[in-house]
């Protein structure tokens, strides 16, 4: 895009006969027609900007916060949902502990009944520190430090630990807090193994289920697991569209494709893992690169934007998807605007990113 066509551009879209007044009239917030193109205004903007003008940051953020309102709330879906064990998985490992106790309850569970426990069924040591609270990453980094297998060591020290936070020998370090573990633990500190023993038997009031997601959040755990997930999705669907076209796509694995980092970044000449999709010409030369970054709040926006301008700059046309409600929120988005020409798309413009693409793999 040249400045001349970015200029008139601009002029056309918000009716005004000269530049100085059309940019006063973005800034100032005037109503814009309903079908406008925001990201096509925030290109051409890019390109005719004054950086150090108050008047023209006042208009960027007015476009920008248009351009890049994102629907993708993480606190409305849940990604990849069936890999969720099945309650009946954990209740049979369950089943397996009390099967390797000594009298069949929780209460005179041994380190060497959770490992053979374990053997019997790959949940269980997850399904424990369930029981008491715990999360089982946090678990893995205390004591395991693998994603391997556990071994008896391992388990002894993770039982011993477990058994100390169920029976109320630990205290916190710091005055007026608790050991992180379960809110029943918590609200009956004389409960014990006895207590979780006549929950697994009884069933769990609804009430207790309600505590716990008020502490834990709803899908929590889950979302944390599968936070990379929605970059994925969003990459799948660019992709969709740029394959339809006949343009060649790489696709790094970090968003479900098989290339390889090290190799995107060779091909595209940017050293940096942030480098999601590189479409490649006739001539298998690289034309264009795509950053994927997804911010729920504007803490998120803010640090994932200081990230994305760490991105080496480079003569390769270069666009970022921006998902998440807290990138339009937030003034510093804008600073990505100069650094990226205004290629600031969301799922709701990736029909102009494929067009922004194709334009310079032809």
């Amino acid at each position: 895009m040249t400045k001349q066509d970015a200029t008139s551009g601009v002029l056309r879209a918000t009716g005004r006969a000269e530049l100085g007044d059309a940019i006063a009239w973005l800034a100032e917030d005037h109503p814009m027609p309903e079908r406008t193109d925001w990201g096509w205004l925030l290109r051409a903007l890019a390109e005719i900007m004054d950086t150090s003008s108050p008047l023209d940051a006042r208009a960027i953020r007015r476009v920008t916060r248009e351009a890049t309102r994102s629907d993708l709330d993480t606190s409305r879906i849940v990604c990849d949902a069936q890999s969720v064990p099945p309650p009946t998985e954990f209740a049979n490992a369950m089943t397996a502990l009390v099967e390797h106790s000594e009298d069949g309850s929780l209460a005179s569970l041994t380190p060497n009944g959770l490992w053979h426990a374990q053997h019997d069924h790959p949940l269980v040591v997850e399904t424990i520190c369930l029981a008491v609270g715990i999360a089982y990453s946090d678990a893995q980094d205390w004591f395991s430090h693998s994603t391997g297998e556990w071994t008896m060591e391992q388990i002894t020290e993770l039982f011993n630990y477990i058994d100390d936070l169920v029976k109320g020998n630990l205290n916190s370090p710091i005055p007026g807090c608790e050991m992180a573990r379960g809110v029943e633990l918590i609200c009956n500190p004389p409960g014990g193994w006895e207590m979780l023993d006549e929950l697994r038997s009884g069933g769990v009031p609804y009430e207790l289920l309600l505590a716990q997601r008020y502490v834990g959040g709803v899908w929590l755990l889950h979302k944390n697991k599968t936070s990379g997930f929605l970059n994925s999705i969003v990459a799948d669907m660019l992709c969709n569209k740029l394959e339809t076209q006949g343009i060649d796509v790489r696709r790094a694995k970090t968003v479900g494709g098989p290339a390889r980092q090290k190799d995107l970044q060779e091909l595209s000449g940017i050293a940096d893992k942030r480098v999601a999709i590189v479409t490649v010409g006739t001539n298998g030369r690289p034309t264009f690169g795509v950053a994927f970054s997804s911010a729920r709040n504007g803490g998120t926006a803010r640090a994932n934007g200081d990230g994305l301008l760490q991105i080496p700059k480079t003569s390769l046309p270069f666009a970022i998807v921006l998902t998440g409600p807290g990138w339009s929120h937030r003034s510093e988005t804008d600073r990505l605007v100069p650094r990226y020409a205004g290629r600031l798309f969301t799922e709701h413009s990736l029909d102009e990113l494929g067009e922004c693409i194709a334009e310079v793999s032809s």
